[in-house]
């Protein structure tokens, strides 16, 4: 099995006067429909490498 080193340390959060802010920002994209599903897919899937999912 391959391991990896974790990029950000566990219990690692966004400080809390940017908790919010950066949560609706979020949240607005993930509502965006402006971009081609073709584009979304390849985000979607550039992020989830980035982020060491297995999506």
């Amino acid at each position: 099995m391959n391991t990896r080193n974790a990029r950000i340390a566990p219990k690692t959060y966004a400080a809390v006067p940017l908790r919010t802010p950066l949560g609706d920002w979020q949240a607005a994209v993930v509502r965006m429909n402006a971009l081609d599903p073709i584009t979304t897919e390849l985000v979607r899937l550039r992020c989830a490498r980035y982020h060491d999912c297995k999506t």
